[in-house]
């Protein structure tokens, strides 16, 4: 398997982990909840994107070795 499909299947799960995580606690109705779960999951998964790729940025322009 690529690492790139691997790490984007990693991304996801942490993603749907975290969201019910954050989501889980709150003591409000379920269709609220269900939206907080869709905002965490989603803001999860940009941070870790976003992550992802400033590591690989940083990783190509100051640790390049060709």
């Amino acid at each position: 398997m690529p690492i790139s499909i691997f790490a984007l299947l990693l991304v996801l799960a942490l993603s749907a982990l975290g969201g019910w995580w954050l989501s889980a606690g709150k003591t409000t109705e379920k269709p609220v909840r269900v939206m907080m779960f869709v905002g965490y999951f989603w803001l999860l998964a940009f941070v870790q994107v976003l992550l992802i790729a400033s590591a690989y940025f940083v990783k190509q322009h100051f640790f390049n070795t060709l």
